[in-house]
Parts: structure tokens; sequence; C-alpha cells
């Protein structure tokens, strides 16, 4: 891969994670709008069914911890990787 084809996919790689973490925010902003059940607590300790407020709550904070966040550091990682580096995952 010669040095203009690297430059241009570093290029791409960060324009990616540029765009991830702006989805990152808008979900996290979104997370943030919506205001746990009063009926969380006894939700979780219970094992009932999810509201929806639970539902959002759970599913997105799921996304943004197991998917989202990962992925832009990732992404964010890989843009400025040097050969002598290995990526921890």
């Amino acid at each position: 891969m010669s040095n203009d084809e690297e430059t241009g996919v570093r290029e791409e790689i960060a324009r990616a994670a540029r765009m991830q973490r702006a989805l990152l925010q808008q979900l996290e902003s979104l997370l943030a709008r919506v205001p746990p059940s009063p009926r969380e607590e006894v939700i979780y300790e219970q094992g009932e069914a999810y509201d929806f407020p639970t539902e959002v709550r759970s599913c997105l904070e799921c996304i943004l911890e197991d998917w989202m966040r990962p992925t832009v550091q990732d992404l964010e990682n890989l843009s400025v990787f040097q050969p002598s580096q290995r990526l921890a995952r």
C-alpha cells in the first residue's frame, strides 16, 4: 500500500470515527431525555416486564457501552495506528 493510499484510508477511518462519535452523542442525548421509570428499581429487583422508559434506557445503555463507545475508540485508535503498535482489545 502506498503512502497516499494509506493516508486516504486513515482519513476515511477518521471520518467514520467522527460520524460514529456524532451518533454516540446523539444517543447519549436521547438517553438523557428519557427519565427513569418510577418503577425502574422494582422492575430490576423483581424481574417484572419492562415498561417503555426502562426498555429504552436499558437498550440505549447497552448499545452505548457494548458497541458505540468501543467502536469509536477503535476507529480513533486505528486512524493513528503505527506499525509498531498493536491495538488493545
